[in-house]
């Protein structure tokens, strides 16, 4: 779902990471890191809509595996058909 926030939340996740640059500070970043929570919350809900078996499968395995991205590629392959990670409205 990483990939899919780079880009599907694009504006919220770039602010978070400007803003996470430029200071040390956490709270100097809380309304950016606030929209990009917003912006994945957002995101999931409709992953859940949409997609919801594809991400579950791909999530079991990737749990299974210890997070070895190799072994879940055709899950993965399946989730991103599923659930595009560019959106084709846009």
């Amino acid at each position: 779902m990483s990939r899919h926030i780079v880009f599907r939340a694009e504006k919220e996740h770039k602010a978070a990471v400007e803003c996470k640059g430029k200071h040390d500070w956490p709270e100097d970043c809380k309304p950016e890191s606030e929209a990009l929570v917003r912006a994945t919350n957002k995101l999931y809900k409709e992953i859940m809509e949409k997609s919801p078996e594809e991400f579950k499968e791909y999530a079991q395995c990737l749990d299974w595996y210890g997070l070895r991205f190799s072994r879940c590629r055709d899950k993965q392959a399946a989730f991103e058909k599923a659930f595009p990670i560019v959106d084709a409205k846009k």
